[in-house]
């Protein structure tokens, strides 16, 4: 500790001052480079949904998944580097969808010589993400801008099966679990349009792309959630 009347040392001196200008210059720099904030509404397209229930006696039975899943979210620019023409620096955000689709599948049991079985259920799965990652964005013009952006994320998702099947020859049958619950790790991308129709307010189309593995275990196993995202988009600088 310094004595009474002993100049503080330059480094300390320095230290002190950065802490007391670094929030006016968070404030600066927020204020130069505002967060852009997207709301958007589309279509999750699952590419190839298909899931297996394993305990019909070796014989499984395919379940098909809506195709088209409507979704919705909001993404958030975080801009850090500035040229003439592009900015760019992080992008987090996340989304939703559900889709509920009754649906009918039929298997056997016990071979040629078995009963038919026929389910008739309600097929529900929901999904939620959150996300982080970088992005850019270039100006073509004085309203109009491409972006794209791409990370890492994780999603959870639920299946639930709530129905009925008809058993011929046969007493009441156990096909499992009627709902499940997954965590997964995967990846994000987007790319989109913007128009500037008034300052700082923009629309434009986007096309999302989300990629993870959920496991449905006791379910429908193993299900793959991969598929491009189409959506309207409405954005806002703050």
């Amino acid at each position: 500790m310094s004595a009474p009347g002993t100049p503080m040392p330059r480094s300390r001196l320095v230290c002190c001052l950065f802490a007391l200008c670094l929030p006016l210059l968070s404030q600066a720099e927020q204020e130069e480079f505002p967060p852009l904030v997207q709301a958007f509404f589309g279509s999750l397209m699952l590419d190839d949904q298909s899931g297996e229930w394993e305990d019909l006696e070796g014989n499984p039975v395919d379940i098909s998944f809506p195709s088209a899943i409507p979704s919705g979210g909001v993404e958030a620019e975080y801009t850090y580097f500035v040229t003439d023409y592009f900015k760019w620096g992080l992008n987090s955000g996340g989304s939703i969808g559900w889709k509920n689709s009754d649906t009918r599948v039929s298997g056997t049991i016990g071979g040629d010589t078995g009963a038919n079985i026929r389910f008739e259920f309600d097929n529900s799965l929901f999904l939620g993400e959150l996300h982080l990652g970088g992005y850019v964005r270039g100006y073509m013009g004085p309203n109009v801008s491409l972006y794209a952006a791409a990370g890492p994320m994780i999603m959870y998702g639920q299946h639930r099966v709530e129905g009925d099947h008809i058993a011929n020859g046969s007493d009441d049958l156990d096909y499992g679990k009627d709902k499940d619950s997954s965590f997964a790790f995967g990846f994000y991308g987007r790319t989109g349009i913007d128009y500037q129709y008034s300052p700082g307010q923009h629309v434009g189309l986007s096309l999302r792309y989300l990629n993870a593995e959920m496991d449905f275990e006791d379910t429908v196993g193993d299900l793959d959630i991969r598929g491009p995202q189409f959506v309207l988009t409405y954005s806002q600088a703050l």
